[in-house]
């Protein structure tokens, strides 16, 4: 299986021929990947109304289980007027996620100026609001629906692929295995949704039940028990063992090593020779 994130740039090529946000999430409603990353700004404008937010959330999983119950790519519009798709995500028939591709208008030229008047009561900066709805890319029906056929493409071979395929003791155990090959470099939780193709809470919480312990401590013990070798066996610079367990100051390293060992790098490397 293909490492899972090459589908990224699947995202960005889609992204690259519909000019919409393309999105995925498991079957908790937790988006996982998205590009852009970022939501749209009249989006990120609308959402800061804790209301919008809400219905937002509401449509979308509404939009989820019609998806859930058809098995089939679901079009609708938000309470704003703008377009959204949906289409399913399977591993050898069962539901895993769901790929969502928004937002659009249509080209009318009345569509913006209704938006306008939906979203108005909502911020109280109608000039910002004008240019958000101003960058809302705005398409004709036969475009949505060739993006749509699109997308339902790319589902189905995101599914055939099986993307999303881990039990939770697999995802847990590829988890620590990636984290123990690759703790010199910098890993975030960010970087292992995208890796692993799981939203964060899904990770956080499979490897907390599976090894009764945080990523980010098991990432630290990582890289303390590596520091110590390297302190212990070799001859090289705080600085250099410091970089090559993952940490980009010194200091920092220190500290945390201090902490760890209740010694500094120097008085455990002292210590170890005198041993």
């Amino acid at each position: 299986m293909k490492d899972k994130t090459e589908l990224l740039p699947i995202l960005k090529d889609l992204h690259t021929i519909s000019g919409f946000r393309i999105s995925i999430y498991d079957t908790n409603l937790n988006e996982i990947i998205a590009y852009p990353k970022e939501l749209s700004t009249f989006c990120a404008l609308l959402q800061k109304d804790s209301k919008v937010r809400a219905c937002c959330v509401r449509n979308d999983a509404d939009a989820f289980e019609i998806v859930k119950k058809t098995d089939e790519v679901h079009i609708y519009k938000c309470q704003f007027g703008l377009y959204e798709a949906v289409a399913p995500l399977y591993h050898f028939g069962v539901l895993t996620g769901y790929l969502m591709m928004g937002q659009t208008i249509d080209s009318k030229n009345e569509s913006r100026e209704n938006i306008y008047e939906n979203a108005s009561p909502y911020t109280e900066d109608k000039l910002l609001l004008k240019d958000a709805i101003d960058r809302i890319p705005a398409s004709t029906k036969q475009k949505i629906r060739s993006c749509i056929s699109i997308m339902n493409i790319c589902a189905e071979y995101i599914s055939l692929s099986n993307r999303l395929n881990l039990s939770d003791k697999d995802l847990a155990h590829a988890v620590r295995k990636y984290i123990n090959k690759n703790f010199s470099q910098k890993i975030t939780m960010d970087s292992l949704a995208s890796h692993f193709f799981y939203s964060k809470p899904t990770i956080m919480d499979t490897f907390k039940k599976t090894y009764h312990i945080s990523i980010s401590r098991h990432l630290l013990e990582v890289r303390m028990k590596h520091a110590s070798k390297l302190l212990a066996n070799t001859s090289d610079s705080i600085n250099s063992i410091s970089m090559e367990c993952g940490f980009s100051d010194q200091n920092y390293f220190s500290k945390v090593f201090f902490k760890e060992y209740g010694a500094t790098p120097s008085e455990y490397r002292k210590r170890s020779a005198s041993s």
